[in-house]
């Protein structure tokens, strides 16, 4: 049934072939006068570091991208992993989150050719890149200074996700792989949630509706059930063709992972006693099932269709075993928590280009995202360790959660292209975006109305439908909406003021509409919030001579809060609990940058930047001045901020000899930040009578890290005129930065700096083609301390495992 299931979303993927659809990404160079031979013919060249630092050589624009090529060297798998090889970026721990110079989930946006993408999590802005798979990817473009026809919600960066076009012969490529984590692989105790999302991660539990009272309502059982064999696999198809007019691309492809690890997790007070100090055993099983289809359809010379769409059903099925001291109790307590987590997310893009005659071109899309994504049974109780009888402290100590998230995007954008001569070109464009997000959530929590002793390891011998007569049921409902339109005008201004000074002026206008909605036990309400943005930007480029640029970025962005910010609905977890605010408003960002280009020869690359952010009213996750000292919102929480750091980056062949050479991939980032927090009276002024205590009134910049580096260093081997081998060793500094600010002198929360080293080598015969994988070979610490006067304590320390694997494809070709 779960393979069935699989077929039917691919093949109605798939089948989808009626619908035409067009990528269009708009950089500048691409309008621009002859690109000096950077017209480049084939799929796979594409994604070339030769061609793609060619294109960043012409482009007035600042780009950096990371090629298809050189990720499949390094055995990159997901795009998350992607996109920390560019500068300047680090992946938050656990949840596949970027952060770009140092700002995190809401300062970044996500696009798939060009066009936003929703979220699958309440929590985050940005879809979680580890689902997108880069065998289905051309390259990554990583645009770190604004241009006006992004979306004006950016401080960090924009990341687009350029999907694969088939250039060529046809051909269809077979690939199946497996890899064990060294510290999971031998573990019998590997648990996983009865009714979970299954191997395949599309079963779904429930629970009977109406009055639970009257029956039984849970239809899956309380007891963690151990994994058998817990290896990862993976397998994936992958082909191209052309048919007429049609140049077809599929991908279809699924994978999954386990994790096990023994860890700990707390939370202390400022004189240093626990409120929470567990030991924990935790159990994490991931799987991706992905589809995609391009369709490019020519019309003539001057009028192309693209069509995209994309499936992604992704699940997470986590199970942590806490035991520890709890001080709301007063009492050591062993605490079993499943949590499962299943997303669809469906995205349909059609793109048009349309050259209109020499000096005037077309171009526009439209597309629909849908996105479902739900927490089909979270489950937790809480058991006291001394007397091994339920804790009934409250009704969230022994609970079912379920909830579902619903979000409806449509998007579009119309663009206009002048070229005067060969000097001058005047872009205008119209983007428009609707979004419909609709949320809500059932806690079924229990009271008991005796006291027996259970064992945590077969709580279903107590609570089961035999003895529902002893559970008193307490049912909690939140639901909310949030309506999000965003309509957007620009102009784009190029001149050619010479051979060697290009200038770029333009500017954006926002009008930003929030209407919400939200209903708990606690409140019930709306709000509408309403803004205009005018957003000034400036590109210039200065070449040096062919082979060096400066180039100069200034630009005024914004940074919107996100919904589950914006929405006073508790989230419970179990060290701490997080609401939002609704009194949140917008930051507004000021950004330049100053960058030395050198391109020693083809495919190689020398740059050195300096940059600066300056943020007025940045928004940062906190404690807050409430009952429980773990209580954490978000506020407006400075009156400014600001980041200046450098990068520095080398792409260049050491050596070569016969015919076998050795290159390196070098980058690495330095930054400084600071923020002046408002006091008491000033956040109880704007949110309310809501406050907090801070320590000190100035601080860093949350998640900015002083240092970050990336080093690849890699060997190739050509022989037998089709046969190569790459050897890439990897390397990343991510260095300790601040997670998040405390209040009430419990501290700040640290981020601790890791290392991470990776091996991959990759042998390619004909149409045969060997990958041994070794990954997080050094499995650092992923630990985040919490310091204050009594000292320093541990909120959060896992490690992943190392994790080594073999792969093998095989491509049918003409």
């Amino acid at each position: 049934m779960k393979i069935n299931k699989l077929s039917i979303g691919v093949l109605f993927l798939l089948g989808s072939t009626t619908m035409l659809l067009a990528q269009q990404k708009n950089d500048t160079v691409k309008s621009t006068k002859n690109i000096e031979g950077v017209i480049i013919q084939g799929s796979t060249k594409k994604g070339k570091e030769s061609n793609l630092i060619n294109l960043q050589r012409k482009s007035v624009e600042v780009i950096e991208r990371v090629g298809s090529v050189q990720l499949e060297k390094q055995g990159v798998g997901d795009v998350a992993t992607a996109v920390t090889k560019a500068t300047g970026t680090q992946k938050q721990e656990g949840s596949g989150q970027i952060f770009v110079r140092g700002l995190g989930d809401r300062y970044n946006g996500t696009t798939l050719n060009g066009l936003e993408i929703p979220s699958d999590n309440p929590e985050f802005k940005n879809i979680n890149l580890e689902i997108f798979k880069t065998s289905m990817i051309e390259y990554l473009s990583l645009d770190k200074v604004y241009n006006p026809r992004f979306s004006g919600d950016f401080g960090g960066a924009n990341i687009d996700i350029v999907s694969k076009t088939h250039v060529g012969k046809p051909y269809f490529k077979v690939g199946l792989g497996s890899s064990i984590n060294l510290q999971t692989y031998d573990k019998a105790n590997f648990k996983m949630q009865d009714g979970g999302p299954g191997f395949f991660g599309f079963n779904e539990a429930t629970y009977r509706t109406g009055s639970p009272y009257d029956k039984y309502p849970f239809t899956t059982k309380w007891n963690f059930k151990n994994a058998q064999n817990p290896f990862n696999t993976s397998m994936d198809f992958e082909g191209g063709a052309r048919l007429g007019k049609f140049m077809l691309f599929g991908y279809a492809g699924f994978d999954n992972s386990y994790e096990y690890s023994i860890g700990k997790e707390g939370f202390y007070f400022a004189n240093g006693d626990a409120n929470k100090d567990y030991n924990v055993e935790k159990s994490d099983y991931k799987t991706n099932t992905t589809a995609l289809l391009n369709v490019d359809y020519k019309i003539n010379s001057n009028n192309k269709l693209k069509f995209t769409t994309n499936y992604i059903h992704s699940s997470q099925q986590e199970a942590k075993i806490y035991n520890g001291y709890a001080y709301d109790v007063d009492r050591n307590v062993i605490i079993n928590r499943g949590d499962n987590k299943l997303t669809d997310t469906w995205i349909n893009q059609l793109f048009g280009n349309h050259n209109i005659n020499d000096s005037w071109t077309l171009d526009w899309a439209l597309a629909f995202n849908l996105m479902n994504s739900k927490r089909p049974d979270r489950m937790q109780n809480t058991i006291n360790a001394e007397t091994n009888e339920f804790l009934a402290s409250s009704a969230i100590s022994n609970h079912r959660y379920f909830d579902e998230l619903k979000d409806k995007t449509y998007l579009g954008h119309l663009y206009l292209t002048k070229k005067f001569n060969q000097n001058y070109k005047l872009v205008v464009g119209y983007d428009g975006s609707y979004k419909d997000r609709q949320f809500n959530q059932t806690t079924l929590g229990m009271n008991f109305t005796t006291s027996v002793p259970v064992n945590y390891q077969d709580i279903d011998a107590f609570i089961n439908a035999y003895n529902n007569s002893l559970f008193i049921y307490n049912i909690q409902k939140s639901n909310y909406s949030i309506k999000r339109n965003i309509q957007s005008g620009f102009a784009n201004f190029d001149m050619n003021l010479s051979d060697k000074f290009t200038l770029q002026i333009g500017g954006r206008f926002d009008y930003i509409d929030f209407d919400m909605a939200w209903k708990d036990i606690l409140d019930d309400s709306t709000r509408k919030k309403q803004y205009n943005k005018f957003l000034p930007a400036l590109n210039a480029k200065y070449s040096i001579n062919d082979r060096q640029n400066l180039r100069l970025s200034a630009s005024k962005t914004y940074t919107l809060p996100q919904p589950k910010e914006l929405i006073p609905i508790a989230y419970y977890d179990v060290t701490a609990n997080v609401y939002g605010n609704p009194y949140l408003y917008p930051s507004d960002n000021y950004n330049a940058d100053l960058k030395w280009e050198f391109f020693p020869k083809t495919g190689e690359i020398i740059s050195l930047t300096a940059f600066g952010k300056y943020i007025q009213n940045p928004i940062g996750r906190s404690t807050y001045s409430s009952a429980s000292p773990s209580d954490m919102t978000f506020f407006n929480i400075a009156n400014w901020g600001y980041i200046y750091g450098a990068e520095a980056e080398i792409r260049k062949d050491i050596f070569s000899w016969d015919k076998s050479k050795i290159y390196a991939f070098v980058n690495g980032t330095f930054m400084q930040s600071k923020q002046e927090l408002k006091n008491e009276t000033e956040l109880a002024k704007e949110n309310n009578g809501k406050t907090a205590q801070f320590s000190k009134l100035e601080n860093d910049v949350q998640g900015v890290a002083k240092f970050l580096a990336n080093a690849n260093v890699g060997y190739n081997y050509k022989w037998g005129g089709d046969n190569t081998v790459d050897l890439v060793v990897s390397y990343s500094r991510v260095g300790k930065n601040l997670y998040s600010i405390g209040t009430n002198k419990v501290g700040d929360f640290y981020e601790l700096a890791k290392d991470i080293l990776d091996v991959n080598i990759n042998f390619s015969l004909k149409q045969i083609g060997i990958g041994i994988s070794g990954k997080n070979l050094l499995n650092p610490h992923s630990k985040i301390e919490q310091i204050n006067d009594a000292g320093t304590f541990i909120h959060k320390d896992y490690t992943r495992g190392r994790q080594v694997g073999l792969s093998l494809t095989y491509k049918f070709s003409k």
